[in-house]
């Protein structure tokens, strides 16, 4: 009666492979590289009280903002409603200015913004500050919020995933091959 001595087999090229996209994908996805930019500041800054209506209103961004026709939008409301935007937004680097008109209702003014991030995606949201002698209102500042167009999930998320998906079918591919091995050696 033979028996067979079972020896462990090395690690094929279809494992090693394996281990790589894992690795990979891993990276990717722990990567900050994908991450929309945010507003990191304004001047007036939201939530603060200003004496008069500036003449223009300036966002700062955490990274440089990508520059084209309707990429960048800015709109100022004054307490009343009314639009006090005075002319196109100026981008330049991580800074956007917006014009504003020459008068303003005193009370809460309202700036909804939105650009698009380094990574491609529009980043969107809007904070409020206000003109004294206004109503007293506490304004808030919202933060920035992610474009809800993909579901707010980040291209490293969907590049993981496609990794993830690729490297299981490696992985059953190689375990379908070696069981059809095996049973042709029996």
């Amino acid at each position: 009666m033979s028996h067979r001595i079972h020896t462990p087999r090395p690690f094929s090229a279809a494992t090693a492979l394996l281990a790589l996209i894992v690795g990979f994908a891993l990276t990717l996805v722990a990567s900050p590289a994908f991450a929309h930019d945010e507003l990191i500041g304004s001047s007036p800054a939201a939530g603060s009280e200003v004496d008069a209506l500036p003449s223009e209103i300036t966002l700062t961004f955490s990274g440089v903002l990508i520059d084209g026709a309707g990429t960048t939008q800015i709109v100022v409301t004054d307490a009343s409603g009314a639009d006090i935007t005075g002319g196109d937004p100026v981008l330049d680097g991580t800074k956007v200015t917006q014009p504003l008109a020459a008068s303003a209702a005193p009370g809460l003014v309202t700036v909804v913004w939105r650009v698009v991030s380094s990574d491609g995606h529009p980043v969107s949201d809007q904070f409020t500050f206000t003109v004294a002698g206004g109503s007293g209102a506490s304004p808030e500042a919202s933060a920035p919020a992610d474009d809800a167009g993909d579901g707010g999930m980040s291209p490293a998320v969907w590049i993981g995933a496609g990794v993830a998906i690729f490297a299981a079918l490696i992985a059953v591919f190689t375990a379908t091959s070696a069981a059809k091995r095996r049973r042709t050696e029996d």
